[in-house]
């Protein structure tokens, strides 16, 4: 069950999703480029082979979108199957001079992508919510957004958020 130190991705990926912009009405979609803080291993649960949990916190750098240069933190949870993981509980904070917000995530999927028998990566999906909104991101109090984030080097992936 190394793999999660390959990929890295849980935490993330979901709870980044979370970073979506201030000006929902400006923009539809927002990225942001994320990596792990800290170790993301996973913890067997011992009721059967691949069963786990990961817990990891994360950080991210919106790189588009009306809260483009904010910072992202954040912390998941991740339930595992063997490759797949189903998400628990995941929330954060996008902070901008001027502008802070605070999401929870909603659901999530995560599933590792292999090859030659070895984890690649992982490709993530998922819904976020914005619990509160202030200054410049006061329009994302309220509102949801799709998420998906896939994997770009080890502890390292990109998200994109798009309003639904």
């Amino acid at each position: 069950m190394h793999y999660l130190n390959v990929c890295g991705v849980a935490t993330f990926v979901i709870a980044l999703a979370a970073a979506a912009p201030n000006a929902v009405a400006q923009e539809n979609s927002l990225k942001y480029t994320c990596q792990d803080v800290g170790n993301f291993a996973l913890e067997p649960l011992g009721d059967r082979e691949g069963h786990a949990i990961s817990v990891g916190q994360f950080s991210c750098r919106a790189v588009s979108g009306p809260m483009s240069g904010a910072l992202l933190t954040g912390s998941i949870i991740w339930e595992w199957d063997k490759t797949n993981a189903v998400l628990v509980s995941g929330s954060g904070v996008v902070r901008k001079p001027g502008a802070t917000a605070v999401y929870q995530d909603q659901e999530g999927k995560l599933a590792l992508t292999m090859a030659d028998g070895k984890v690649t990566g992982f490709i993530a999906t998922g819904r976020v919510s914005y619990r509160v909104g202030a200054g410049e991101a006061a329009a994302l109090a309220g509102k949801s957004f799709a998420f998906t984030a896939k994997s770009t080097g080890p502890g390292q992936y990109e998200i994109e958020d798009k309003a639904e």
